[in-house]
């Protein structure tokens, strides 16, 4: 139960914190993500405040710059890759997606994840 209220209040502190930077959070999202509009919205908060810590802490401006299907939708899973805009950066941050009795569950995929420059050749920074 501690550990519950633990993450719970993490969580909600993250999700805080995004709201005070400048963040589009316009749905549908660009791209080819298999998600409702409400299930988008959902999301795109924790995918904010992840690409904040691995990509650009300092930045206040974020957006959703693509979403691609990485892994087919198999027994239903699947992942995507969304494409987040953190200033002078760009991450790609994969999620997996499950759904159980018509409730659509995810995940970030930390090891996947990919911070990139934005310039002309995207050197890979992390």
């Amino acid at each position: 139960m501690k550990k519950t209220l633990c993450l719970t209040m993490m969580l909600a502190g993250m999700v805080s914190a995004v709201y005070a930077f400048d963040c589009e959070t316009t749905v549908p999202l660009p791209g080819e993500t298999m998600l409702d509009e409400k299930m988008q919205t959902e999301v795109l908060q924790p995918v904010y405040a992840y690409a904040l810590r691995v990509a650009a802490p300092e930045c206040q401006s974020l957006s959703i710059l693509d979403t691609k299907l990485s892994k087919e939708k198999i027994d239903n899973a699947w992942q995507e890759v969304w494409v987040v805009k953190a200033c002078s950066k760009k991450a790609a941050i994969p999620i997996n997606f499950t759904i159980q009795e018509d409730k659509t569950e995810y995940a970030i995929d930390p090891m996947g994840v990919k911070v990139k420059d934005k310039v002309p050749g995207m050197v890979i920074t992390k």
